[in-house]
């Protein structure tokens, strides 16, 4: 749906990229400014309504909203199905049990709800109906965050920085990955307001954003948006959630450091001191992180059949791994090599990588499991290249297939650059 912005020096208002894929007028309202109800006690004026082809319940009043049969299925949708992609690290389950109860009486929660879940069942069933629904919600999720900015003193910053998470999905599957608006908006609410990370939903979605944040940025090899300092960090790690956001954190910083185009080089006490974080956080694992070995768990596959007791452990060792990769990658050389030496450097460099890879892989293969291959796009789009055997390659571009049509997400270009050139015609 069309975004209220400036109009051209010619007096022509632009078509937004959705009108135009679908070959629509953009249809434009003139909005005042309202948002989106921080508490139930709290009175909200009436938003304008969007001149829409077909007009869906305004979620103005949620429970109103509610009671519509379509609307509900898809709030149902996003409970049932997508909500565990938000909460794999989170066994609070912030997004499943609290975002529903909070998006009852918020209507920019709702609305990001819906928009995401409608995309989804558009990208799983190929159904365009749902689009029209996801692009409606999406643009009144939009008009509610922009006049959310008139006060932000009083926003309510945890269900809005839920609400950006979810719609950052929404972008992610309905447009592209380079799709930055929200995920820049975010940044922005983030930039502006100190974040306590404690156990609620505010600390919930920070911690979603910046893996969203890292998602991106690895299939971009690019730094984050976000800037990482110490006020944010997590405290030491004492059960499985806090292991799960401190390697989150560190990588982060190392993407930063290691990927930002501006960045000079690692020297080789900086990259000592990163190296030594993360054995560190490596070594303190409790056992329950550890991967199980089985032979022949999965028939014919080229990758080692290993696997984990929990989504979460998966996840967390991913990102580990893949660490560890960027961590290989600007290792600075101790002394001057001479041809030889290099060749034997070099080598070694690829065996790392390859098996840095081969496990973030095999560990995606057995989870079963759409929030862990959600979250396995980023790690598998930055190091599945480092993969040399053809038929690892053909595997798990064919999965990422697979997972694509399970989750909607738009992986038909990491699929390809997975792919063995004879596989693609390059």
């Amino acid at each position: 749906m069309p975004r209220p912005i400036q109009r051209n020096r010619d007096g022509k208002r632009p078509k937004c990229s959705p009108c135009q894929r679908s070959s629509r007028n953009c249809h434009w309202i003139h909005e005042t400014g309202t948002a989106a109800s921080p508490s139930p006690v709290h009175q909200v004026g009436p938003l304008s309504s969007t001149v829409h082809e077909t007009e869906y319940p305004s979620t103005q009043d949620p429970e109103h909203a509610l009671q519509d049969l379509q609307v509900a299925r898809l709030f149902r949708h996003y409970i049932e199905e997508l909500a565990a992609w938000y909460d794999l690290n989170d066994s609070k389950r912030h997004f499943k049990d609290v975002v529903p109860i909070r998006a009852r009486y918020n209507p920019l929660l709702l609305s990001a709800i819906l928009a995401f879940a409608a995309a989804n069942q558009h990208r799983t069933l190929g159904d365009h109906v749902y689009l029209d629904i996801a692009e409606f919600y999406h643009y009144d999720s939009v008009r509610r965050l922009i006049s959310l900015t008139d006060n932000l003193d009083q926003l309510p910053i945890g269900e809005t920085l839920a609400a950006i998470c979810l719609l950052r999905s929404y972008e992610i599957i309905t447009q592209n990955v380079s799709s930055q608006s929200h995920l820049q908006g975010c940044y922005s609410l983030l930039a502006s307001r100190k974040i306590y990370l404690t156990a609620d939903l505010l600390s919930a979605g920070y911690w979603n954003y910046l893996r969203e944040d890292i998602t991106v940025a690895l299939i971009e090899q690019r730094s984050l948006m976000i800037t990482l300092s110490g006020q944010n960090a997590p405290p030491e790690p004492t059960d499985d959630l806090d292991f799960a956001n401190s390697i989150t954190f560190l990588l982060g910083k190392i993407i930063n450091r290691c990927l930002s185009i501006d960045s000079p080089a690692l020297g080789l006490l900086e990259w000592e001191a990163m190296k030594t974080d993360l054995d560190n956080w490596k070594s303190s694992l409790p056992p329950s992180f550890e991967v199980i070995e089985t032979s022949g768990l999965r028939m014919q596959s080229s990758f080692p059949s290993i696997w984990t007791l929990r989504s979460w452990h998966v996840s967390t060792l991913h990102y580990y791994h893949t660490a560890m990769g960027i961590l290989w990658l600007a290792k600075p050389a101790a002394q001057p090599l001479n041809a030889l030496q290099r060749i034997d450097d070099v080598e070694s460099l690829r065996g790392k990588l390859e098996y840095h890879a081969t496990e973030i892989c095999a560990l995606a293969f057995s989870s079963e499991s759409a929030p862990v291959w959600v979250n396995a796009f980023g790690p598998i789009a930055f190091c599945g290249p480092w993969l040399r055997d053809t038929r690892k390659q053909m595997e798990i571009a064919d999965e990422l297939k697979k997972w694509g049509k399970v989750t909607g997400w738009p992986v038909a270009l990491i699929a390809a650059e997975l792919s063995p050139p004879s596989a693609t015609g390059r």
